[in-house]
């Protein structure tokens, strides 16, 4: 046995013996609640606040819905992997760790491009309103509808293929789920969906996002000596609006391009993954990056919109009351409830004595 064999021999066992899975697992675990607990507060708000009803509201909601099926699905896909324990899937049906791989990596792929296609709806529903107001009017509820529906329905259509083609392969001891397309079909069709659902949606907002901010500086200057109108209120309202988006964005792009990052350099140095016996970067690059979106997401949103902080506070506030008054109700009936019990045991014994 040579040095080379010794060390890797060594790296191995040192691998094995150590809390790479247990870190990542605690890692996703983390990411998981606040993913959860995170966007079903931005849904609820939504729901119970009038007042949110607003275009680029709906398509903030539309990604919290797509953020929590990815994180509902990417535990499947995670134990489908064999990322929970050593030595392969916790699944030893192959059917269903072949429904958990393909629907696991389908629902990531639906939530990647509903969430893209909805920044890119909200930037150009604020590109129109503050650049071209007159237009807004020709923009309806039913249009915004339409939009939503196109947007689910084309990630949908056009990731079916990481469902078809999505399969269980098994190297040495360790189970994954990839994509069993031809190197060629794969090649060109991670090519088409980094160019369309990538580069083209980043570029579009590197365009319209200054054009937009710009015009709202130059609103600002000729409301400077009109305070307090309500035009100047609107610029503020849009300027706030644009801020939320760009850390949207800017934590959403953070969070993908490493899973990009990974996908290219396992096309051209496949020897990288090979050697990394830890799956260090399938963890990193393919699991905690993607799903730290989904967290982000509506923590960004809770914590620079004031709307959806008071929206927030308003709904916990009636939830408060209705406990209060539920515990008061429930008070009230014990007591009542002791004082006929008291009762009866009076009616009972008063005619023995």
């Amino acid at each position: 046995m040579n040095n080379s064999s010794v060390v890797y021999t060594m790296n191995q066992a040192k691998c094995s013996a150590s809390g790479v899975s247990t870190a990542f697992t605690v890692a996703l675990s983390t990411v998981s609640f606040l993913a959860i607990a995170g966007n079903l507060l931005v849904i609820t708000t939504f729901i119970k606040t009038p007042n949110l009803k607003a275009s680029s509201n709906y398509y903030i909601v539309s990604m919290a819905v797509s953020d929590l099926v990815c994180v509902s699905l990417n535990w499947p896909l995670y134990a489908t992997e064999g990322m929970l324990k050593a030595g392969g899937s916790l699944f030893s049906d192959p059917t269903l760790a072949t429904l958990f791989c393909k629907l696991g990596i389908y629902s990531r792929a639906v939530s990647y491009l509903v969430s893209i296609l909805s920044l890119v709806l909200i930037l150009v529903d604020r590109f129109i309103a503050i650049v071209f107001p007159l237009r807004t009017l020709n923009i309806t509820a039913r249009t915004r509808k339409m939009f939503l529906f196109l947007s689910w329905f084309l990630s949908l259509l056009s990731v079916v293929p990481f469902f078809v083609h999505a399969e269980i392969i098994k190297i040495e001891q360790n189970t994954f789920c990839r994509n069993i397309m031809s190197d060629l079909a794969l090649k060109i069709y991670n090519f088409l969906s980094f160019t369309f659902f990538y580069c083209a949606p980043l570029i579009l907002i590197l365009v319209l996002y200054p054009v937009i901010m710009k015009h709202l500086r130059r609103r600002e200057k000729l409301d400077k000596g009109n305070k307090g109108t309500i035009q100047a209120a609107r610029v503020t309202q849009n300027k706030n609006i644009m801020k939320i988006f760009g850390s949207v964005t800017l934590g959403f792009f953070t969070c993908w391009t490493p899973l990009y990052v990974y996908l290219f350099l396992k096309m051209l140095y496949p020897s990288i993954f090979i050697k990394d016996k830890c799956a260090v970067f399938v963890g990193l690059f393919y699991y905690i990056f993607p799903l730290l979106s989904t967290a982000i997401n509506p923590l960004m949103l809770i914590s620079f919109s004031s709307n959806y902080r008071g929206a927030l506070k308003g709904v916990f506030s009636r939830l408060f009351l209705k406990c209060n008054s539920l515990s008061e109700s429930l008070i009230e009936r014990t007591v009542e409830l002791q004082l006929r019990v008291q009762r009866s045991n009076m009616n009972k014994i008063s005619p023995k004595s």
